[in-house]
């Protein structure tokens, strides 16, 4: 190539760089252009594109900045629940760019971590056009690199009544009330297309809805979050946060991750689940191990659990329910040929729950009514965090549970006065009661009275005489030893005087309610004054009666089994027994066969029961008037709390109280005689 021909095109491409650079200034410094007319066009593509376009443009109308800067990036908060196609439609048929540079401006719509928790996209992808637009669901994670460069951080407000009239105008399906809005406020946006269809009543469309709705909501009823206790305080607390990370106010961070519920069957643990998703808004997943097993082997059982786990988080928010947790295990006591399988059911629970593996909008419940076979690494802080024990409820929440059973009657006072009658009953029974009352009124065929409620009551098995005057000896010993021996408040005493054949008496006759104070760590006096006061109703039983009864034992939530629980806790994991040794953590402190297996286990356990059974005797001989007086009540007014309670036991007098501690100076359940040395 001649000398003269090579500078010529070299000049030509320096010319035309430089015309390029040109047309990219004049470009940049020429607006970006709103289309605003396009509306036709979304309306015939879907409804419910339609609504997505207006509230697009109206939002778009008020940035200024964003149409007349160089450069530009805006985030766009949108409806969790809106489909995200919609608006990659929407930017696409609102924003124009002349037809010029690809790079002019780019939106898209902001998608989640993958399942290990990275990001599946590059922001310098987006980054490169002038004018970016962001489209990201409420209270979801914004990618760093979005956050530095985001100039604007708006929400997208969808379903303006302006918009639903012109919608409404448009498709001829009628004028659209206040309550017609609101209602299509709180519906899923996927029924939108189906509600509004040209020349059909829109009205009679979400009356359609509204009924499906009832529908749903009769067939499985739901009792209110305020029946459930703490329980139901923290799914109240959980529903506030949910609804500020929804509207982009709360980082998931500060959300709490789970809560584990456990007590005795029939408390309403599974309901609690059902209870909070709905108040919250949320999608349940319901899920157990057992469901998981039912699939196959092991590599079935771990894909099953992977789809409920990718179910929840694809539905966020939501609930992930999962039921009998305790089946899981503990893997330090893990042995035998299963070892393997069940250490990798745990592991694989354990990255599923992992905050890694991306659970924002997951709120796992756990239920189990035997929390102390759990793996520790399964509740700790980040997975399942809260710990709440569920018991039956109180007067006031039985009445509660009552009304919400039995509509009908939730007006009538004899309510109150039924829900006391059924002192000791649990979630589950109350709605059996409300059934049997149901059922009687259909029998009679009529509307259901307030005297099938309390006749089906009656029916049951009333304890009197010397009968109830046990149970109230029984609970009041257990209030007056923890009095005595100040292992902290009594807070409530309640009796049960109605039983039938097929109840369990254990469960059902009585309860005192004791607030521990919360300590850093327990002393062998913290253990010996709980078994003692355990201990307490068959003692008094014994010195008033002359002989005991079932009433103490029976069950794993008995007074006896707590006392032996503590006292193996003792033996085996404090070396606070005769012994200083403790068991390996290996070894299953809680099975029955240990007893066998190390016959000197039984007798350390025996010999720190046989001393808190005296010590809570020798406590209720010496204040035996106190205790008839307080049993008195407790027959008279079935429950005891606040200030007559409080009086009650303020009748033992602080120097009464000192003056009989003093007999056990030195190690507690040895009795020291005044004037003698510990």
């Amino acid at each position: 190539m001649k000398p003269h021909t090579q500078d010529m095109l070299d000049a030509a491409i320096e010319n035309l760089l430089t015309a390029t650079t040109e047309v990219r200034v004049a470009i940049s410094k020429f607006p970006a252009e709103l289309s605003r007319r396009a509306a036709p066009t979304a309306l015939a593509s879907s409804p419910r594109r339609f609504l997505a376009f207006c509230a697009f443009v109206r939002l778009m109308k008020n940035q200024q900045h964003f149409f007349t800067s160089e450069t530009s990036v805006m985030v766009i908060q949108v409806p969790r629940a809106w489909p995200v196609d919609d608006f990659d439609y929407v930017a696409e048929l609102g924003l124009k760019s002349g037809g010029r540079s690809s790079l002019r401006i780019k939106a898209f719509c902001h998608p989640p971590r993958t399942k290990k928790g990275n990001w599946d996209f590059s922001p310098g992808a987006y980054l490169d056009a002038q004018k970016v637009v962001v489209f990201l669901p409420k209270g979801a994670e914004l990618h760093a690199e979005f956050r530095i460069s985001a100039d604007t951080n708006v929400d997208l407000e969808i379903l303006d009544d302006r918009h639903l009239d012109s919608l409404a105008r448009q498709l001829d399906v009628g004028p659209l009330s206040e309550e017609c809005k609101a209602l299509l406020r709180q519906q899923d946006p996927r029924y939108l297309d189906s509600i509004f269809r040209k020349g059909r009543s829109a009205r009679s469309a979400l009356a359609r809805v509204k009924e499906l709705s009832s529908k749903a909501s009769s067939s499985r009823r739901v009792l209110p979050l305020t029946t459930y206790g703490a329980a139901g305080t923290w799914g109240l607390d959980l529903k506030r946060d949910l609804e500020l990370w929804r509207a982009g106010a709360l980082h998931w961070a500060d959300v709490d991750k789970g809560v584990l519920l456990y007590g005795p069957p029939g408390t309403g643990k599974s309901s609690f689940a059902v209870s909070l998703a709905s108040a919250c808004g949320a999608h349940l997943v319901s899920a157990s191990l057992a469901k998981w097993q039912s699939h196959g082997h092991l590599g079935d059982l771990l894909k099953a659990m992977r789809i409920d786990f990718n179910e929840a988080r694809e539905s966020a928010p939501s609930i992930l329910f999962l039921d009998e947790f305790d089946a899981f295990g503990d893997r330090r006591k893990f042995s035998g040929d299963n070892q393997q399988y069940c250490n990798e059911v745990v592991n694989a629970l354990l990255e599923a729950l992992d905050g890694t593996e991306g659970r924002e909008g997951v709120v796992v419940v756990a239920a189990t009514n035997l929390p102390g076979r759990l793996d520790p690494a399964l509740i700790r802080s980040g997975r399942i965090e809260q710990h709440i024990e569920l018991s039956p409820p109180n007067a006031e929440e039985r009445a509660s549970i009552l009304r919400f059973y039995l509509p009908e009657l939730a007006n009538c006072l004899e309510i109150s006065q039924a829900a006391r009658a059924l002192s000791g009953k649990t979630g589950s029974d109350l709605e059996l009661v409300a059934r049997k009352a149901r059922q009687r009124a259909r029998i009679a065929n009529r509307d259901l009275k307030i005297e099938d409620l309390t006749e089906h009551i009656s029916e049951r098995i009333k304890l009197v005489g010397a009968d109830l005057w046990r149970i109230c000896i029984h609970e009041a010993a257990h209030a007056l030893v923890a009095k005595v021996l100040e292992v902290g408040t009594v807070s409530r005493i309640e009796i049960f005087d109605h039983t039938s054949e097929n109840e369990r008496s254990h469960e059902t006759h009585g309860a005192t309610w004791i607030d521990e104070p919360v300590t850093p760590f327990k002393t062998e006096r913290y253990f010996r004054g709980d078994i003692a006061v355990g201990l307490a109703g068959m003692a008094a039983e014994e010195l008033i009666f002359g002989y005991r009864s079932t009433t103490a034992g029976g069950s794993p939530r008995s007074d006896v089994a707590k006392a032996t629980e503590l006292a193996s806790q003792m033996v085996t994991r404090f070396g606070l027994g005769r012994r200083l040794s403790t068991f390996p953590e290996g070894i299953d402190q809680s099975e029955g066969a240990l007893f066998s297996i190390i016959p000197d286990l039984r007798a350390d356990i025996d010999l720190i029961l046989d001393a808190e059974y005296k010590r809570s005797k020798e406590i209720l001989e010496s204040h035996q008037e106190a205790l008839i007086k307080i049993a008195g009540a407790l027959r008279d007014e079935k429950f005891l709390a606040g200030e007559r309670l409080a009086q009650l036991l303020n009748h033992l007098s602080s120097d009464e109280i000192s003056g009989f501690q003093q007999l056990y100076q030195g190690k507690p359940g040895h009795l020291v005689q005044p004037g003698t040395s510990p």
